[in-house]
C-alpha cells in the first residue's frame, strides 16, 4: 500500500494555509482574530464556522466539525487521508515522496519532471548568454532589462532548432513517462521536438523556489501567438501560479498590498524600478485559484493591466471575480494605451505611483469604459446598469453588494432602491434550509477528562511534563479520551505547546478527532494552572484505583476471598495517599 513520507506531509503542512484552503471552497469573513464562513457540512443559514489562522484549524459550533486543512478536504471531497494530501500537494505544486504502491511510480514521475526543469531552466539561461541567444539578449537590452534582472529571474533562450535540451534529458536516464508529461517537448511521429523553439523563456517557479513551467515569448517575426505557456502537468496548474511569487512574497507581507499585472515583462520591470510588491497572471485566464493565492496575503489589490481596450476588459472581469472572493480591487489604467512596461520606462516609478494615488474602484473603471465605448453623446444607463448587475448577483457579501450599489447610483443618478429591484429579478429565491437539531449537552462526568486533555496544551512546561510524568492514559476511562491522549503523549516534552493541527490530522478515528477540536479551538481561554493539573491527575487516579474496588467489592460478595480483601485494602489505603506525592514535589 502506498505511503507518503511524513517530510512529504509535513511539506503539505507548511504549505496549506487554513484561511486559503477553506476560503478555495467558501466564503469567508474576518471578525477578530478568526475567519467565520457558512458551515458546508449542514444546513446552515447563519455563519458557524469558525476558521482560526493561529492556531491553523477549522470549527463549526453547530454541527461539530473541525479539523486541520488536510481534515477540510477529507470531509469536504469524501477523500481518504492520502488522496486529501495529493489533492493539496497537486495545489501547492508539491512533489509528494510516496512509498510503496502503484503511486510510487508517479510519485517518481513527478520528482522527475521537476528535475528536468531544473535542467531546462539552466540549459535556457546558459544559451541566452551563449553565441546562439545573442539576438534574444539583445532584445532584451533593447526592452531596457539589466544583466540582474535577467540572473535574478533566470531569463533563458530556447533556440529554433537542434535536439540538444532533449538529448541532455536523455543522458540524465528520465523515463519516458516524464518526457511525455514534462510539457516541455512535443510529441509527433518522428519523436519527440522543442515545444518552445526561437522564443525568450520566463522560467515560473512555485513558492518553494522549484522550477515548474516555462512561458515563451517570440521576438523576432510575426506570430499571432506572441506569448506560449507550458501545459498543465503534474507538478504546474497555471490556475494555482501567480509569476514573481516566490521572489516578491517577502515585500508583499511586509506592504500588505499587491500590483497585479498581466505579463511577465510587465512584472521585470516593475521589480528593476524598485516594485516588489507585484505579481504576474502571466497570460493565462485570471481564476478564483489566483484570487485564493492572493487573499493568503492581502485583500488590498491594484490592478494595473494593458492600456488598450482587452486589457481594460481582462482588468474588470479580474476586479469582479476578486470582488466575488470578497477581495479589495482598485483599477489603475495606464495612460495613452500603454502597458505598465512602457509606463515605467517612460515615466518610470512616480507614474506608477500617481496611477496608486488615483485608482478606481472596479465600478468607477468599468463606468468610464462603457462611457468611452458609447456610439452616440448620449449614455445608455440601463445597460451599464445591466451589465453591472449581472456581476452582482454572483457576489454573495451584503456589505459589498450595497456598496456596490450605492456606487452605481451615485453615478447614474438612479435610486438604489430601483437598482435593488433590478437585481432581485434577476436573483432566484432560494428556499430557506431548516435549522440543524440542537445537540444534548455534553455529559458533566467527562468533564475532569476534557480537564486533563486541556491542560495538555498548556504553554507551561512544568504543567506538560507533570502530566507526562503521572497521567496512565488506561485511568481515562472514556474512549475518546484515551485516543486523544495516545495522540498528543509523544508532544507533551516537546519545547511548545502541541499542534492541534498536527495531531487532529493524524487522528484515524473521526469522532476523537472532531472532540479534540471541541475541547481545544478556544484553549486560550481555559486557565492552565499547576494546581488545576495536580487536582485533576489526583481525581482521575482515585476514580480509576475506585473503578478497581468497586470491582473487587462485587468480588467479595460473591466469595469471601483473603487475598482479595488484601487487595482492596491495599488500594483503598493507596487513594488515601495519592494526594501527598504530589505534596511531596
Amino acid at each position: 500500500m502506498a505511503r507518503i513520507s511524513e517530510q512529504s506531509i509535513e511539506k503539505v503542512r507548511q504549505a496549506a494555509d487554513i484561511v486559503e484552503v477553506v476560503g478555495g471552497y467558501l466564503e469567508l469573513k474576518k471578525r477578530g482574530r478568526n475567519f467565520l464562513g457558512l458551515c458546508p457540512f449542514h444546513p446552515d443559514n447563519k455563519p458557524s464556522l469558525t476558521v482560526s489562522p493561529e492556531k491553523q484549524i477549522f470549527k463549526c459550533f453547530s454541527c461539530n466539525a473541525g479539523g486541520g486543512s488536510i481534515n477540510f478536504v477529507m470531509d469536504y471531497e469524501k477523500l481518504e487521508f492520502v488522496d486529501a494530501v495529493k489533492k493539496l500537494a497537486d495545489n501547492y505544486n508539491i512533489v509528494l515522496d510516496i512509498q510503496g504502491g502503484d503511486s510510487k511510480k508517479f510519485a517518481d514521475t513527478k520528482s522527475q519532471i521537476l528535475a528536468m526543469h531544473q535542467y531546462a531552466t539552466k540549459y535556457y539561461h546558459n544559451i541566452l548568454l551563449s553565441d546562439k541567444g545573442k539576438a534574444a539578449y539583445s532584445y532584451l537590452k533593447e526592452r531596457g532589462l539589466s544583466d540582474n534582472i535577467i540572473k535574478q529571474f533566470q531569463l533563458g533562450f530556447s533556440p529554433d532548432s537542434g535536439d540538444d535540451l532533449l538529448n541532455l534529458l536523455r543522458k540524465e536516464s528520465f523515463s519516458s513517462e516524464a518526457m511525455k508529461l514534462c510539457g516541455l517537448f512535443i510529441k509527433s511521429e518522428k519523436g519527440y521536438f522543442n515545444r518552445f523553439r526561437s522564443r525568450i523563456m520566463f522560467p515560473k517557479q512555485n513558492q518553494q523556489g522549484d522550477f515548474i513551467a516555462f512561458g515563451g515569448r517570440i521576438f523576432n517575426k510575426d506570430n499571432p501567438a506572441k506569448y506560449l505557456n507550458s501545459p498543465d502537468t503534474p507538478i504546474y496548474y497555471k490556475s494555482n501560479v501567480l509569476y514573481g511569487l516566490n521572489h516578491n512574497v517577502q515585500e508583499i507581507r511586509t506592504k500588505k498590498e499587491i500590483i497585479l499585472v498581466e505579463g511577465y515583462m510587465d512584472l521585470l520591470q516593475l521589480v528593476q524600478a524598485g516594485i516588489t510588491n507585484c505579481l504576474a497572471i502571466s497570460g493565462t485566464a485570471f481564476t478564483d485559484g489566483h484570487s485564493n493565492i492572493l487573499k493568503r496575503f492581502t485583500n488590498k489589490i491594484f490592478i494595473t493591466f494593458d492600456g488598450d481596450d482587452s486589457g481594460r476588459k481582462a482588468a474588470m472581469r479580474c476586479g469582479y471575480m476578486l470582488i466575488k472572493n470578497s477581495l479589495e480591487p482598485k483599477i489603475i489604467t495606464p495612460p495613452d494605451k500603454m502597458d505598465p512596461d512602457d509606463w515605467i520606462r517612460e515615466q518610470g516609478v512616480d507614474g506608477l505611483n500617481d496611477g496608486v494615488e488615483n485608482a478606481q474602484s472596479v465600478i468607477k473603471a468599468h463606468y468610464n469604459y462603457f462611457s468611452s465605448n458609447q456610439d452616440t453623446g448620449s449614455l445608455n444607463i440601463n445597460a451599464f446598469i445591466e451589465e453591472c448587475l449581472d456581476e452582482l448577483k454572483l457576489i454573495t457579501n451584503p456589505i459589498i453588494k450595497e456598496i456596490m450599489i450605492n456606487e452605481i447610483s451615485d453615478l447614474t443618478s438612479i435610486d438604489k432602491t430601483n437598482i435593488n429591484q433590478v437585481l432581485n429579478e434577476k436573483i432566484k429565491p432560494k428556499r430557506k434550509k431548516p435549522e440543524p437539531p440542537k445537540k444534548d449537552n455534553i455529559d458533566t462526568s467527562l468533564n475532569l477528562y476534557d480537564d486533563i486533555i486541556r491542560l495538555c496544551f498548556a504553554s507551561d512546561k512544568e504543567i506538560r511534563a507533570l502530566i507526562f510524568e503521572n497521567l496512565n492514559g488506561i485511568w481515562l476511562l472514556s474512549d475518546l479520551h484515551k485516543d486523544i491522549y495516545q495522540a498528543l503523549y509523544i508532544h507533551l516534552k516537546g519545547s511548545s505547546a502541541p499542534p492541534i493541527y498536527i495531531i487532529a490530522e493524524q487522528m484515524k478515528n473521526k469522532e476523537s478527532r472532531l472532540k479534540l477540536i471541541d475541547l481545544t479551538f478556544d484553549i486560550e481561554k481555559f486557565n492552565h494552572s499547576y494546581e488545576l493539573a495536580v487536582d485533576s491527575l489526583v481525581r482521575i487516579e482515585q476514580r480509576a484505583l475506585q473503578s478497581s474496588v468497586d470491582e473487587l467489592k462485587q468480588k467479595l460478595r460473591n466469595n469471601n476471598n483473603i487475598e482479595v480483601l488484601e487487595q482492596l485494602k491495599s488500594i483503598e489505603e493507596k487513594i488515601k495517599t495519592i494526594k501527598s506525592k504530589y505534596d511531596e514535589k
